[in-house]
C-alpha cells in the first residue's frame, strides 16, 4: 500500500497490523483498541504476534521514557519481519500517541525497515527519514485476482464475452484511492501515481492489466456502459485514466479513445495533481517510423528524421528488434543478427572496416557499445522532450538487459 494507510479496519491474510501497547498490554483505544477488537491482539499481551497483530511496548507510564528499553523492541520486531518475508507488516504511528514521541524521534527506530520488502510504514516516518524506497503491498490484488470470490481469469473470461457479471472491478482495474467510500475502493485504491507505475511493471499484475485492456479492446460489444454497467464503467474510465498518465500512448488511452470518447476521468485527474489544460498541451510521445529504406521518423513530431550512422543505426535496430532487451555480456550472440540487420542498411558489400566496428561494438569487453549508445542519445535529444528521450534510447542497469522502453504501439515498420 506505500505508505501505511491513516485508518485501517479490515485486512487481508497475512497482513499484521502493527500497533504501540502499553507495557501491561492493556489495549484500550487507538490503534491498540483497534488491534484488539478488530485483528486478535490479547488484552495482557504487551509484545509480539498476537493474531493479525503486532504489539511494541512503548508507553512506560506518564512523562517516563524508556528508548533503549523501545529500540530494543523495535530492533525484535524488525528481526521478526526479517524471519517472516511472507507476512506484510503495515505500521502504525507507533508511540506517537500517549507515549509522547514525535514521528521524527520513532521514525529512527524504524530506519532499518526501508530495506524491507514486507513492511509499509507511516508516511510521516518515511518523511522523517527523507524519504527512502516505498514498499507498496501489491500482493493484495495477486491474492484477490487468484482467490477472491470471483479471480481474474474469471473477469478475462466475462470480458472477453463482452458482460461483466462479477465482482471484481476494484482489484482487475484499480482507481486511484479517494473516488470511493467503500471498503473495497479504499482498501484496493492506488495510493498514488508512483503505486500506480509499480502496479505496471510488476510482472503479473501489469501483464494482466494490460491483458485484460486488450480484451476489453477487442470484444465485439460496441459499448463501454453494456459491457460494464454503471458505476463500473466510470471506474474503468477512472482506472484507465490513471495508467494513461502513468504510461502514455498506450493501450489504456486506445481504450479512452474507443470508449470514452478520449475524455478522462477529471477526479482522478486532480487527484494526481494534474488539470485538464496542462493535460492537453502535455508532451506526448510520437510514433517511431522506420521506413522502407530505413529511415527512422518522428511521425508525430513532423516527421523529423533522426540520423544515425549506419553501424549506430544497425545496433539501433537491433535493440529495437527486442523489446525484452539484450544485456552487453550477450552481445556475442546477436552478431550474426546485427550483421544481417547492416546489411539490409548498406548492401552492396562488407567492408574489413565494417566487420571490425561489428566485432568491436559486440565485445562487451570493450567501450565501443556504451560509445554508440551514447551516440543514439544525441541524436535523440535535440528532436525529443527531455522528459520523454529515455523513452527511444538504449538504457538499462548495469549488468542488467538494455532495452528501448518505448511502447510497442508506437514502432511502425514500414
Amino acid at each position: 500500500m506505500g505508505y501505511t494507510p491513516d485508518y485501517i479496519d479490515r485486512l487481508l491474510p497475512k497482513q499484521i497490523f502493527v500497533f504501540g501497547s502499553n507495557a501491561l498490554g492493556y489495549h484500550t483505544g487507538g490503534a491498540s483498541g483497534t488491534a484488539r477488537k478488530k485483528f486478535g491482539a490479547v488484552w495482557g499481551q504487551a509484545e509480539g504476534l498476537q493474531g493479525q497483530s503486532y504489539a511494541i511496548p512503548v508507553d512506560f507510564g506518564k512523562d517516563v521514557r524508556k528508548d533503549n528499553e523501545v529500540k530494543a523492541a523495535v530492533d525484535k520486531f524488525i528481526t521478526f519481519a526479517k524471519e517472516h518475508s511472507e507476512l506484510f507488516f503495515l505500521v502504525t504511528r507507533v508511540g506517537c500517541g500517549l507515549a509522547g514521541y514525535h514521528d521524527e524521534e520513532m521514525a529512527q527506530f524504524f530506519k532499518e525497515t526501508l530495506e524491507l520488502k514486507n513492511v509499509s510504514l507511516p508516511k510521516s516516518f518515511v518523511d522523517a527519514l527523507g524519504g527512502g524506497e516505498v514498499n507498496y503491498d501489491l500482493d493484495r490484488f495477486i491474492k484477490a485476482q487468484d482467490s477472491g470470490w470471483a479471480t481474474y481469469s474469471e473477469a478475462l473470461s466475462e470480458i472477453k464475452e463482452g458482460h461483466k457479471r462479477g465482482h471484481w472491478i476494484w482489484y482487475v482495474f484499480p482507481q486511484i484511492k479517494g473516488l470511493g467510500h467503500s471498503y473495497n475502493s479504499e482498501f484496493y485504491g492506488i495510493s498514488s501515481k508512483d503505486e500506480a507505475k509499480a502496479y505496471l511493471e510488476h510482472p503479473e499484475l501489469g501483464k494482466r492489466l494490460r491483458e485484460i485492456t486488450k480484451a476489453l479492446l477487442v470484444c465485439n460489444n460496441p459499448s463501454a456502459f453494456n459491457i460494464l454497467g454503471f458505476p463500473d464503467v466510470l471506474k474503468v474510465q477512472s482506472c484507465m485514466t490513471l495508467f494513461d498518465l502513468v504510461s502514455p500512448n498506450d493501450i489504456f488511452n486506445e481504450v479512452l479513445e474507443k470508449y470514452y470518447e478520449g475524455k478522462r476521468c477529471e477526479k482522478t485527474i486532480q487527484r494526481l495533481g494534474f488539470h485538464e489544460e496542462k493535460l492537453k498541451n502535455q508532451i506526448k510521445l510520437s510514433k517511431l517510423t522506420i521506413t522502407k529504406d530505413y529511415t527512422i521518423l518522428l511521425t508525430d513530431y513532423d516527421n523529423k528524421e533522426v540520423k544515425l550512422e549506419p553501424i549506430v543505426k544497425a545496433v539501433y535496430l537491433l535493440f529495437l528488434n527486442h523489446p525484452e532487451g539484450i544485456a552487453f555480456k550477450c552481445l556475442p550472440d546477436f552478431r550474426e543478427e546485427l550483421t544481417q540487420i547492416y546489411v539490409k542498411l548498406k548492401p552492396f558489400g562488407m567492408s574489413e572496416r565494417v566487420l571490425q566496428s561489428i566485432e568491436d561494438v559486440t565485445n562487451p569487453l570493450l567501450n565501443s557499445i556504451n560509445e554508440k549508445c551514447s551516440r543514439v542519445r544525441a541524436a535523440f535529444q535535440p528532436l525529443v522532450d527531455g522528459s520523454l528521450v529515455d523513452q527511444y534510447i538504449i538504457i538499462g542497469k548495469s549488468g542488467e538487459e538494455k532495452k528501448i522502453t518505448l511502447p510497442r504501439n508506437l514502432v511502425v515498420w514500414e
